[in-house]
């Protein structure tokens, strides 16, 4: 399944133009720094190949979670290693599988479908207002994610027991890494009567020279080739987070904001690069729906370059804030392992 998105999401909207003196973040000696664990270098061509392509792509996901666990500090290295069921050593791998997880689950069956995004319209001024009803939503599950895993709640249930299956909180820990990855992408932001481009066929498939399936809609595009046109420039998946790594430590500021602003910015970033950039007409259709009559879109390699710089801030502030906010929420008595025992 290539990044499909069905509707969701609550909670009232924040404008991002409106917060006052926003938490922002640069790197600093104080942040604990694991000694680096050398794995096997994974080709893109195997990357590509293992699997079905998902929001941000297989590989976008694992750069998030690398980034993050670059930026953990001493403690939180240790209480997610505890409740990923591995020691310090491997909890880079621990994390990447994790942050793949949400996309392996069969999502219709465990109601987890519309988790993974907000379905906010290009065509008026951002605003949440009753996108996440019911809580369905990428907002809303990032705060529950981090709320039971801070105070160590129990009871969590999916519909049906995933599979492959997880402990509760890992299962917790595996929901939150995975989301602020999915918010970070533009089109897990926005739609234009498209599904967030997925109802928005390619004029000419993007195919890879390493065989893997070619890349026939708007959405997908921006899951892999935007991606893979990152790595292109900036290596593997291991070399792309050392950068952008290396792009935070030497300076890069990232405010820390909230879901809601990554959110609104996800969706600015859309408007631009994509429907604007693409000269998309205004469509509206109903919440999961294709609006009629959308046209086919012509994507170039020029096209997906001149978006690698957007890619990698997004790519690099989803690791650097997610690792802010497992820092923060592990802290004290937070992020037991098996809360209630």
């Amino acid at each position: 399944m290539l990044g499909f998105r069905e509707p969701c999401c609550d909670s009232e909207p924040s404008d991002a133009s409106s917060m006052e003196s926003p938490a922002v973040y640069r790197y600093t000696s104080v942040m604990h720094q694991p000694n680096t664990v050398r794995f096997a270098s994974i080709t893109l061509s195997f990357l590509l190949a293992a699997g079905p392509a998902w929001s941000w792509g297989r590989e976008g996901h694992r750069v998030v979670a690398l980034v993050a666990a670059k930026n953990l500090t001493a403690a939180t290295r240790a209480k997610l290693a505890a409740i990923l069921g591995t020691n310090d050593a491997g909890l880079e791998a621990a994390m990447m599988a994790a942050a793949t997880w949400p996309d392996q689950i069969n999502k219709t069956a465990t109601g987890t479908e519309a988790w993974h995004f907000i379905d906010v319209p290009v065509t008026v001024p951002f605003a949440v207002g009753t996108l996440c009803a019911g809580h369905d939503c990428v907002i809303d599950q990032i705060l529950d994610m981090e709320d039971r895993l801070q105070n160590n709640r129990t009871g969590f249930a999916l519909k049906s027991v995933p599979s492959p299956p997880r402990s509760m909180t890992s299962q917790e820990l595996a929901f939150l890494i995975h989301f602020v990855g999915d918010i970070h992408q533009p089109l897990h932001a926005a739609t234009d009567g498209d599904r967030g481009g997925n109802c928005v066929k390619l004029t000419k498939p993007l195919t890879h020279s390493d065989g893997s399936s070619a890349t026939t809609e708007l959405h997908a595009a921006w899951d892999v080739d935007e991606v893979m046109a990152v790595f292109a420039a900036l290596g593997d998946e291991n070399a792309t987070a050392t950068a952008l790594f290396q792009t935070f430590k030497s300076g890069k500021t990232v405010a820390q904001l909230t879901p809601v602003d990554w959110a609104h910015a996800s969706n600015d970033m859309a408007r631009k690069d994509v429907y604007q950039a693409l000269s998309l007409p205004n469509h509206t259709a109903a919440a999961n729906t294709c609006a009629p009559g959308i046209a086919k879109a012509t994507l170039t390699q020029t096209y997906l370059d001149g978006n690698k710089a957007d890619v990698e801030l997004q790519l690099m502030s989803a690791g650097i804030r997610l690792s802010n906010v497992l820092n923060q929420i592990c802290a004290g008595s937070g992020c037991a392992a098996n809360p209630g025992s």
